[in-house]
């Protein structure tokens, strides 16, 4: 899912700085010439950013909760600073 909304953000024009990723497989690597990195390493990019907005983009049953929840635990408000697009 979120390879694909990457797709269009990207064509029209939004700056991706990262995407975060749990599987381990994918951590380290690029994708669209960006890194992909682990949940653990949100909190310190997201003190490092000015203004920073996160969508989150998820295929797997359950996945968006859990999101939610650690993202609600690192006090980021949904609608504000963080949008759940699928």
């Amino acid at each position: 899912m979120g390879r694909r909304l990457s797709k269009h953000l990207v064509h029209n024009g939004a700056p991706l700085r990262a995407f975060i990723d749990i599987d381990p497989a994918k951590i380290g690597r690029m994708r669209r010439g960006v890194p992909i990195m682990s949940p653990a390493e949100l909190p310190a990019l997201w003190a490092s950013w000015q203004r920073p907005a996160l969508v989150t983009a998820v295929g797997s049953r359950g996945a968006r909760e859990l999101i939610r929840a650690q993202l609600q635990a690192m006090g980021l408000v949904e609608g504000e600073q963080w949008w759940a697009a699928a």
